[in-house]
């Protein structure tokens, strides 16, 4: 028997093993990859893909995408090996290991999806892993953003999970990018807190109104709403 660190997280139709990754399953991947439009992609790129899980998830919605991934640490970059290679989309997901900015190809993508290192200048953790996932050192938002349009194809989306503080500088500086907002859903964890999270689609070249919506995730009664469920129903073996 695994001893419980080496445990899978469980999903419905796949399992995503997380050890090596110094971030684990979370709740922001799974929003942001049941909440992105991933219906109408053929070509979708996950950035600081982890485990892989939002990839995986990608691909279950998206029955005709090819799924490129690309991680910089070794050990979630292990993890998601392997966990492409047990889902059930196997062959259209392919991992590349490295740095995002230093991508050359010039392969062209109608999605980009991430959830991306957010904190700059702020308190470190002791993990060196958990760091590079969560702090922008090596990967700036105003790199990310530029390296993310010069891959985007002409009306492109890019889909993000951001904390709410987060939200005006982010969106600022791909305005600066041409990349502007179309769809944010802000997510409140219980009704009577502030939303802390922004799920956001940003479209290259966009001119319209942003749609925006709000998701609650537990009711005043501590119940997960039935609109979290409604979003998480195909993947989460809970309900």
């Amino acid at each position: 028997m695994l001893p419980e660190s080496e445990k899978p997280f469980r999903f419905k139709q796949f399992d995503v093993y997380h050890s090596r990754s110094a971030m684990k399953v979370g709740t922001d991947a799974v929003l942001l990859a049941a909440w992105a439009k991933v219906e109408q992609a053929t070509h979708i790129l996950d950035v600081g893909t982890g485990t892989g899980l939002i990839a995986i998830m990608c691909a279950q919605r998206n029955q005709c995408a090819l799924i490129d991934a690309i991680e910089i640490d070794d050990g979630a970059a292990q993890d998601a090996r392997d966990n492409f290679l047990q889902s059930p989309w196997s062959n259209r997901l392919k991992l590349h290991e490295g740095d995002y900015l230093k991508i050359v190809s010039e392969k062209k993508f109608d999605l980009i999806i991430s959830n991306p290192p957010y904190f700059s200048q702020s308190l470190r953790a002791s993990n060196p892993s958990r760091n590079a996932a969560r702090h922008d050192d090596s990967l700036p938002m105003e790199a990310f953003l530029k390296q993310t349009k010069r891959l985007l194809e002409p009306g492109g989306m890019l889909a993000l999970v951001l904390p709410t503080g987060a939200f005006e500088r982010w969106t600022e500086s791909a305005a600066q990018c041409g990349l502007n907002v179309v769809r944010a859903c802000h997510v409140y964890t219980s009704a009577e807190k502030q939303a802390t999270r922004v799920l956001l689609e940003l479209q290259l070249g966009a001119s319209k109104e942003p749609e925006i919506q709000s998701l609650l995730i537990q009711d005043r009664n501590g119940a997960k709403s039935e609109a979290y469920k409604e979003l998480t129903r195909a993947f989460y073996t809970k309900w």
